[in-house]
């Protein structure tokens, strides 16, 4: 299971969410961690240039969390999910 690494962004967009919302981040977000394969790279090209090349994201009620995947630095295996960032999908359209 990946370890899930908050940037201050992420928590910063997470709590102007309402409570819906937020309680469905977190469930995807347990996703996120324990099934590396969900997700998307199918990332919008403006979304690319404020994230990285690497970016990934999964859906939320309109929204879309955007994370990294990175291998563990070490041998236990684990490696790190760093979620980046929630943009409104409205505003990226």
């Amino acid at each position: 299971m990946a370890k899930l690494l908050f940037t201050a962004p992420f928590l910063d967009d997470l709590a102007q969410l309402d409570e819906r919302v937020e309680t469905e981040v977190w469930r995807k977000l347990e996703l996120v961690q324990s099934v590396p394969g969900v997700g998307t790279s199918l990332v919008e090209p403006q979304l690319i240039r404020s994230y990285g090349t690497s970016c990934l994201k999964i859906a939320v009620f309109g929204f879309d969390v955007l994370y990294e995947r990175h291998p563990a630095a070490d041998d236990a295996g684990d490696e790190f999910v760093v979620v980046l960032g929630i943009i409104s999908q409205r505003r990226v359209r």
